[in-house]
């Protein structure tokens, strides 16, 4: 009730002001416990990064570059491990986090082949032993952060619209909504990361300070992050909570963190009505739609459909998990793309596309028929079509 009694002006400061602490959030280095001050105690005990931003620096995509030892450079690649159960693998957990506390045995490492392309990630000085023989392993690149925000502004109905799993008219592209039960009864629609394993910005975040920071929050309480049982120093470090049942990350820290998030904005690029035309022509606008409908009837403009689709068997993980193939991936959104191109970054799930007629050449399965439209463009088309999609 309080804040309908507040002054417009008063509500957008108050909003800013959270918009400003979030960044700070975001980029402030996490400690281990104990440390002096209740708000960052808690980091790892194993660990990817100290800071969401080491990650996503200006919230963008991470750096994916592999050396010539096949070593990655920087931070940006992590490495997911899973079971078809949706389980994590027995001993390493869902992650295999590549920093630890002293005190703490570390998870080891990975080197990166790329025979033909590909990035097939090697696990290398294995602290507890081998994987099990059922966990599977794929890369993830840190992606772009800006404007995704207002994917939540989209309402189901506008998503599940848009879905044709038995391609009813014909044009090869099925996609569909990947559906997460509630606790109320009914469902939310995925509509973050890779797999569109989140309906939420707040539940995306807390996997990231559990996976890559190590730290508890409301959503996911376990203090020692991805440690499993069989990590016993892990689990017995010191960790960053007042008292029991309290996370080391506040609702109200992860509130401001997503407010920040939700307010960045993607640059718009400038309009080139050719380009656009090719775009939709070639078939990448079936499932790179330019904007969808949010609820106050805005539009938000990623260049995408929020949908899983089987990109093909040059795109697929080891396996699949529940509520999701392993041939299946949300569609990316492209806005933002000429950041990560200005950076150097690759693209696709695993960075292996340098640019965009690479990341095109891979895809297949549902994007069979606009890699080959795209193909059978005469050059001058060709490249009037790379240019538009690179400047978005």
């Amino acid at each position: 009730m309080l804040l309908t009694l507040l002054p417009v002006p008063a509500l957008a400061d108050e909003a800013g002001l959270d918009r400003a602490v979030g960044k700070a959030l975001f980029e402030r280095p996490w400690v281990p416990a104990p440390s002096s001050t209740r708000a960052n105690d808690g980091l790892g005990p194993l660990f990817d990064a100290r800071s969401c931003s080491a990650c996503h620096p200006g919230a963008g995509p991470g750096a994916t570059q592999i050396d010539a030892a096949g070593m990655p450079e920087g931070l940006g690649l992590v490495l997911s491990l899973f079971r078809e159960d949706g389980a994590g693998d027995p001993v390493y957990g869902h992650r295999l986090e590549t920093m630890t506390l002293p005190g703490v045995p570390a998870e080891g490492g990975f080197r990166v082949a790329v025979p033909e392309g590909r990035r097939v990630p090697q696990p290398q000085a294995l602290g507890y032993g081998p994987l099990d023989a059922a966990t599977h392993i794929s890369l993830r690149a840190a992606p772009e952060l800006r404007g995704r925000g207002r994917l939540e502004q989209v309402p189901d109905a506008a998503i599940l619209a848009l879905e044709d799993p038995d391609d009813r008219d014909g044009d090869g592209v099925r996609g569909r909504a990947r559906r997460f039960d509630t606790p109320e009864g009914g469902s939310r629609i995925g509509r973050f990361g890779w797999k569109a394993s989140h309906p939420t910005l707040a539940g995306q975040t807390a996997e990231a300070f559990a996976l890559d920071l190590g730290l508890s929050t409301p959503l996911r309480m376990e203090p020692w992050g991805d440690c499993t049982e069989a990590q016993a120093a892990c689990r017995a470090a010191p960790h960053g909570r007042d008292r029991e049942g309290e996370p080391e990350i506040s609702a109200a820290i992860v509130e401001r963190i997503v407010a920040y998030l939700r307010g960045l904005k993607v640059p718009a690029p400038e309009p080139d009505a050719a380009g656009a035309r090719l775009f939709a022509a070639a078939g990448c606008a079936a499932c790179h739609r330019p904007s969808l409908p949010t609820g106050d009837g805005g539009t938000v403009a990623l260049f995408t459909d929020v949908l899983l689709h089987d990109m093909g068997e040059g795109l697929a993980d080891p396996a699949g998990m529940p509520g999701v193939a392993a041939a299946e991936w949300r569609t990316a959104p492209l806005a933002g793309l000429s950041r990560a191109l200005d950076k150097g970054v690759g693209l696709l799930h695993d960075g292996r596309a340098a640019d965009v007629a690479a990341a095109v050449g891979w895809h297949g399965g549902e994007a069979a028929g606009a890699r080959a439209r795209f193909e059978a463009l005469n050059a001058r088309d060709r490249q009037r079509l790379i240019d538009y999609v690179s400047r978005l």
